[in-house]
């Protein structure tokens, strides 16, 4: 099973997409903010398949988390894709309407099929 790291801050995205992926049969980890994704990252066996990063979290917090990945040979090569979901409430109607969710799950599902060697 494909395994996704979503990192953002709202709690109602965070669980949005960690369903929608659950429902393509994609194993979610969810994190609140980049320091948490760079120690769950580090010490999962064996690295995601793909990291969804919010683009809103604090000032920064973004950037260090890709030089973190980048930084470790184990990570280097792992992708990452930024989002935006702006808003709050109603996770799930404001990330439909700001995000192309069918488009976002297609990016996920070819990088998931191509590290599987699909």
């Amino acid at each position: 099973m494909a395994t996704v790291v979503v990192v953002t801050g709202d709690c109602e995205v965070r669980g949005t997409l960690g369903a929608m992926l659950a429902e393509h049969g994609i194993s979610a980890v969810e994190v609140d903010d980049a320091m948490q994704a760079i120690a769950r990252v580090g010490a999962m066996r064996t690295p995601p398949d793909l990291v969804l990063v919010d683009r809103r979290l604090a000032r920064g917090a973004d950037v260090e988390l890709l030089e973190s990945m980048r930084s470790r040979a184990s990570l280097d090569d792992v992708p990452v894709v930024l989002f935006t979901a702006p808003g709050a409430g109603r996770a799930r109607d404001d990330l439909r309407d700001s995000l192309d969710v069918g488009m976002l799950m297609a990016i996920v599902e070819a990088i998931c099929a191509q590290d599987r060697g699909h």
